[in-house]
C-alpha cells in the first residue's frame, strides 16, 4: 500500500531501507519536498552511501543496468532519478492477459494455441516476468489469482523452451526491475509526477519497496501554507505575522479560490513559497514581515473565475465585468510571464459566448413550457421545481456538458430576462466576428472584447 513521507522517513530512522522508492503525486511541491527529505533521510542514516545521481532525461535502460550492477567496493549505493514517467495500467495488462486465456480457453487449433501462448508471453514481459518464474509468483505479478489454465500456459511454455517477450518500453523495464530486484545494499530512488490508478508498474513497485504518494487536496491547502510559512521563517531568521499569512493569502488570490464551491483548483504552492522568500529576504534576517510590508510588496489580483466575469457581463455590469477581465488576465500572466496578452484576452471570448448560449436556451426553455422569462422567480422556488428541468434540457440539446449548481443557474435565468433574444444572437455574432478578426491579425482581442462587453452592458 502506497505511504507518506513521513511514516517512510520513520521507517529509513529505523534502519530499513527499501530497494526501490518512487515519490509522485499532484502536486509538485508536495514532490519535491518529500523527495528531498527522504533522500536526506537515507543519507543520514547511511553516511557512506555512494551516490549515483541521473539526469531527468536519464535513459532507462541504463539507470536498470545500475541497479542490477553489483559495487565494486561492496560499498552500499543510492541512485537517485528526478524524473520517471513508466507506467503499465493495470486495465492495460489485465486485458491483455483475459484475452490470452480466452482464447487458450476456446481454442481448437495448434494456430489458435499458439497465438494464445505469444500473448500470455507478451503480458509476462509487459509485467516484467518470464517463464522461470513460479505460478505464484507470476499470479501475484500479474494481479490475478492462480488458476489451472495459468497452469497449463506455463507448463505448455517451459516445456517448449518459450521465454516471455521483453518489452521495449520503459514501463516493462521497470516492472521487471522490481519484480526481479537489483543488487544487495542497493536502494533507487524515483520521482514522477500525478500517478495514475491501477498502475501494474507502480503495484511492482510497491511489492518491491515504496511508493510515497503526495496528493493535495483543497482542505489540505491551509496546513500545507501554515507549514511552508515554518520552513521560510526556519531558513531565513525572519518571522511572519499572522496578520502578514493573512494578507499573502488573500492578496494572492488564495482566499478566493477556496472560498469558491464550484471550483476544484488547487492554489499555486509554489508562486507562495517564493513570495514568502522574497519577502523574508527583503525584512532580513531577526525581523518580521508585516501587513504592511505584503501590501506594499504584493499587488494584489482579485481575479476569480471565468464564469465570474461572465455572470457580470450578462448582469449588465459592464466596468465591473472589465475589471474583473483585467483581474484574470494580469493573474494568468503573473503565473505564465510568456503568455502573449493577445492569447490571455483571447481566452474569455469563449466563456461569455457559452453564457450567452446558455441563456438562449433557457429563452427556449421558457417559451416551450409557457413559462413567462420576464417575471422573476425567487431562487428557493427555482432550485425546487425549475433547476433540475433546466439543467436536463441544457444536456440533452448539447448547451452544457454537465448539470449545474442551481445557484449559478439561477443568475443565468434571472439575467435571461434583460435581453430579447435577437440581442443575444448579435452579440454571439459579434463574438464569432472577434474571434475571427483577431486570428486573422485584425481586431485585438483586449479591445474587441471590452467593446462587446460595454455594448452587452449598455442594452
Amino acid at each position: 500500500m502506497p505511504t507518506t513521507p513521513a511514516k517512510l522517513t520513520a521507517e529509513i530512522e529505523k534502519g530499513k531501507l527499501p530497494a526501490m522508492i518512487l515519490v509522485g503525486g499532484n502536486n509538485e511541491f508536495l514532490v519535491e519536498h518529500a523527495f528531498v527529505a527522504i533522500r536526506d533521510a537515507l543519507l543520514t542514516k547511511n553516511p557512506g552511501l555512494s551516490v549515483e545521481n541521473f539526469g531527468e532525461v536519464a535513459d532507462l535502460t541504463v539507470v536498470i543496468d545500475a541497479y542490477r550492477t553489483f559495487s565494486l567496493f561492496a560499498r552500499p549505493r543510492l541512485l537517485v532519478v528526478p524524473e520517471i514517467n513508466a507506467f503499465i495500467s493495470r486495465k492495460e495488462l489485465l486485458a491483455t492477459y483475459e484475452k490470452a486465456v480466452g482464447d487458450w480457453k476456446s481454442a481448437k487449433t495448434d494456430r489458435k494455441r499458439d497465438s494464445a501462448l505469444a500473448k500470455f508471453l507478451h503480458t509476462l514481459g509487459l509485467a516484467g516476468l518470464d517463464t522461470d518464474s513460479t505460478e505464484s509468483e507470476i499470479a501475484r505479478g500479474l494481479g490475478v489469482e492462480a488458476t489451472q489454465t495459468l497452469s497449463d500456459m506455463l507448463a505448455i511454455a517451459k516445456a517448449g523452451g518459450k521465454r516471455a517477450s521483453r518489452g521495449e518500453s520503459d514501463a516493462a523495464l521497470l516492472a521487471e526491475a522490481a519484480n526481479n530486484g537489483g543488487a544487495p545494499a542497493t536502494t533507487l530512488l524515483m520521482k514522477t509526477g500525478a500517478m495514475p490508478e491501477a498502475s501494474a508498474t507502480i503495484e511492482a513497485i510497491d511489492r518491491a519497496g515504496a511508493v510515497v504518494v503526495c496528493d493535495l487536496s483543497r482542505d489540505k491547502v491551509p496546513t500545507v501554507l501554515d507549514r511552508v510559512i515554518r520552513e521560510v521563517e526556519e531558513e531565513s531568521g525572519a518571522t511572519f505575522d499572522a496578520a502578514a499569512v493573512t494578507a499573502m493569502r488573500q492578496r494572492l488570490g488564495i482566499e478566493r479560490m477556496l472560498a469558491d464551491k464550484f471550483s476544484k483548483e488547487i492554489p499555486d504552492i509554489r508562486l507562495f513559497l517564493n513570495e514568502a522568500m522574497r519577502l523574508a529576504t527583503y525584512a532580513g534576517e531577526g525581523k518580521r514581515v508585516t501587513a504592511a510590508i505584503v501590501g506594499q510588496e504584493i499587488a494584489e489580483v482579485a481575479g476569480g473565475a471565468r464564469f465570474e466575469f461572465a455572470s457580470l457581463v450578462t448582469e449588465g455590469k459592464p466596468v465591473e465585468a472589465i475589471a474583473k477581465l483585467r483581474d484574470l488576465v494580469a493573474q494568468s500572466r503573473r503565473d505564465d510571464a510568456s503568455i502573449p496578452a493577445e492569447v490571455a484576452f483571447g481566452r474569455f471570448i469563449f466563456p461569455l459566448a457559452d453564457e450567452l448560449r446558455q441563456m438562449l436556451a433557457i429563452q427556449s426553455f421558457c417559451r416551450q413550457r409557457g413559462i413567462d422569462a420576464k417575471r422573476g422567480v425567487p431562487y428557493p422556488t427555482f432550485k425546487d421545481s425549475l433547476a433540475d428541468d433546466i439543467n436536463a434540457y441544457l444536456v440533452e440539446n448539447g448547451i452544457s456538458k454537465q448539470r449545474a449548481h442551481p445557484f449559478p443557474l439561477h443568475k443565468r435565468f434571472e439575467a435571461s430576462r434583460r435581453y430579447r433574444e435577437q440581442q443575444l444572437v448579435d452579440a454571439l455574432a459579434e463574438l464569432a466576428r472577434l474571434e475571427v478578426s483577431r486570428k486573422s491579425g485584425g481586431t485585438a482581442a483586449e479591445l474587441g472584447l471590452e467593446m462587446a462587453v460595454l455594448r452587452l452592458g449598455t442594452k
